[in-house]
C-alpha cells in the first residue's frame, strides 16, 4: 500500500496584527500586538471594550463588490484568505483536475453580526417585505465554503465544519485525511470569524471570560501571566493550501511543513468550565503522537492555546507536565493569543500558519506580556522575545467550549 504524505505548500491570513504571511510573521516574531479599543462600534456601555479587529482590510480587492455587499464579513476573510494561500502556494488551479481538489472551512459565529442582526432589525422595524431576498443563505455557514468554490471553480469534495475554537485545527485535520486515503491531491482549508459586534460582546462580558484592562489593550492578553484576568476577543481568517507530497514536488511547491497526525478528544463534562486535570488534553496527546508514530522526545515546540483565562491555562499546563514529564520543562511553548487575542474558528488557524512560518524559519515565537508567571504556569513559554531555535517537530493545541481539545503535530519538510 503506497502511502500518501501531506504537506502545507500556501498560507493566507488577515489577524488583526498582520494582513498576509509576512506581515503576519513580522509582527509575532517582534512581539507586536493588535489589540485595539474597539473602533467598529461605540463600546462605552460595556464593561471590555477592546478587542482584535482586522485593519486596513477592502474585501473589494479579492471579491466582485456586488458579492461583498450582500455578504458577511465571515465570507470576506474566508474568501480573501482562501486566494491569500492559492496565490502563495503557485498552484495553477486551471491545470489541476478540479474534481480532484477539495475546499473545507469553517467558523463559529457566521455571519450572525452584519447579515443576521442586520436584517432581523429591519424585520422588527419594517415588517418582512424589508428582509432581503439573500439573507437566508448569507447566513448559513456553509456560504463561505460555497463562495470559495465558486471563487476558486473547485468541483470536488467540501464541507463546513463548526467546532468552536477547535475548528481552525479540524479543517486542516479534514483536509489531511482527505489528500491522505486519496480522494482528493490538493485541498485549501480555513476557518473564519468575525464576532466583534455589540451583541456577541454583551454576552461574552456577561459570561465574566474578557479581559478589563481597557486603558491598556496591548498589555490585556495576558497568557500564563499571574496578574491575567481574562481573554481577548478577535477576529479574522487563516486559510492554508494542503497537498499530496509528489503532487507538491512535481510542481516544484515550496513546503512549509509535512502534516505528522492529529487528534481530538473531549472532556466529556461540562460546557464552559474545564476540567483541571487536563485528562482529555492527554488522551488527545497520547493518540497524536501514536498516530504519528512520534516520541514525546521529539516534539521540539508546541504553539499552545493559551487564552489567558486562568483556569484554561493552568489545566493546559497541568496535562503538559503529565504527559511530556520532566521533557516538559525542555519543550518551548508559546501563546501567539498574547498579541492576536482569542479569534473563536480563526484562532486555531492562526496557530497553524504561525507554527509552519516557525518550522520554515527557525523561530519560536513569543508570548508577550509574560511578566510574573502564575507559579502554577511554570514552564518554558518563552517570554517577551521571540527566539531562534532549531526545530523539527511541532505541537499545535486548542482548547473549544464543550470541552474539546485538538491536537495538531507539524513536521519540517527537509
Amino acid at each position: 500500500m503506497i502511502t500518501r504524505r501531506v504537506v502545507i505548500t500556501g498560507l493566507g491570513i488577515l489577524a488583526p496584527n498582520g494582513n498576509g504571511k509576512d506581515a503576519y510573521w513580522e509582527a509575532l516574531i517582534n512581539g507586536r500586538s493588535g489589540i485595539k479599543r474597539i473602533a467598529s462600534f461605540d463600546p462605552s456601555p460595556f464593561s471590555t471594550q477592546i478587542a482584535g479587529e482586522v485593519k486596513d482590510f477592502d474585501p473589494c480587492d479579492y471579491f466582485d463588490p456586488k458579492l461583498v455587499k450582500r455578504s458577511g464579513r465571515f465570507t470576506h476573510f474566508g474568501v480573501a484568505t482562501s486566494k491569500m494561500a492559492v496565490a502563495d502556494s503557485e498552484i495553477d488551479l486551471r491545470k489541476e483536475n478540479r474534481d480532484r481538489c477539495g475546499v473545507c472551512f469553517g467558523t463559529t459565529i457566521g455571519a450572525e453580526n452584519d447579515i443576521y442582526e442586520g436584517q432581523h432589525r429591519r424585520f422588527l422595524e419594517s415588517g418582512p417585505k424589508a428582509v432581503s431576498r439573500f439573507t437566508a443563505p448569507e447566513f448559513t455557514p456553509h456560504v463561505s465554503t460555497g463562495y470559495i468554490c465558486s471563487e476558486l471553480k473547485i468541483t470536488g469534495s467540501n464541507s463546513t465544519l463548526s467546532s468552536g475554537c477547535s475548528t481552525g485545527l479540524d479543517v486542516v485535520s479534514w483536509g489531511y485525511k482527505m489528500v491522505k486515503r486519496g480522494d482528493v491531491d490538493v485541498a485549501v482549508v480555513g476557518s473564519s470569524d468575525a464576532p466583534i459586534f455589540p451583541f456577541a460582546m454583551a454576552t461574552f462580558c456577561a459570561l465574566g471570560i474578557l479581559s478589563k484592562r481597557n486603558d491598556e489593550p496591548e498589555k490585556a492578553s495576558r497568557p500564563y501571566d499571574k496578574d491575567r484576568d481574562g481573554m481577548v476577543v478577535s477576529e479574522g481568517g487563516a486559510a492554508i493550501v494542503v497537498e499530496e507530497l509528489n503532487h507538491a514536488l512535481s510542481r516544484g511547491a515550496n513546503i512549509y511543513a509535512e502534516i505528522a497526525s492529529y487528534a481530538s478528544t473531549c472532556e466529556a463534562q461540562d460546557v464552559v468550565r474545564v476540567d483541571m486535570s487536563g485528562q482529555a488534553l492527554i488522551s488527545a496527546l497520547e493518540q497524536a503522537l501514536i498516530a504519528g508514530k512520534i516520541q514525546g522526545e521529539e516534539i521540539d515546540y508546541i504553539c499552545a492555546h493559551g487564552n489567558a483565562i486562568p483556569g484554561y491555562d493552568i489545566a493546559e499546563t497541568n496535562a503538559f507536565k503529565a504527559f511530556f514529564g520532566n521533557h516538559a520543562y525542555k519543550i518551548p511553548i508559546s501563546s501567539i493569543k498574547s498579541m492576536t487575542g482569542q479569534a473563536y474558528a480563526a484562532g486555531g488557524g492562526f496557530q497553524v500558519v504561525a507554527t509552519s512560518l516557525c518550522l520554515k524559519n527557525g523561530f519560536v515565537t513569543p508570548t508577550i506580556n509574560l511578566d510574573i508567571p502564575d507559579p502554577l504556569c511554570d514552564l518554558d513559554y518563552v517570554p517577551h522575545h521571540a527566539r531562534r531555535f532549531s526545530l523539527d517537530t511541532a505541537l499545535i493545541n486548542s482548547h473549544s467550549v464543550g470541552g474539546t481539545h485538538a491536537v495538531l503535530v507539524l513536521r519540517r519538510y527537509p
